[in-house]
């Protein structure tokens, strides 16, 4: 091997270095965005999950309330109910 032919195999083992050096920063850069992504991913199946949360609470005090509801509206049935029945006896006495 001559010494030109030494320096040619020198500078393409540089340029190969470079080249996989490039990739590697590529590739980290890539899993750096991914991470990224990720994270944020994360984030936001986070704040959906306090917001479902939420949801849940106010369908169940929705759920109380209209429970309250209609046990004051039989209590209201019978009540009137019970005043038409008066009513008719005292119209049949």
């Amino acid at each position: 091997a001559t010494a030109l032919q030494g320096v040619a195999v020198s500078k393409s083992v540089e340029i190969g270095d470079t080249t996989t050096m490039a990739a590697a920063e590529e590739a980290t850069a890539a899993a750096n965005d991914a991470t990224d992504a990720a994270l944020s991913a994360a984030e936001a199946a986070e704040a959906a999950t306090a917001l479902a949360q939420e949801a849940v609470d106010a369908v169940a005090e929705l759920s109380a309330q209209v429970t309250k509801l209609i046990s004051a509206l039989r209590a209201q049935i019978t009540s009137l109910t019970n005043l038409i029945i008066k009513i008719q006896k005292k119209l049949k006495a």
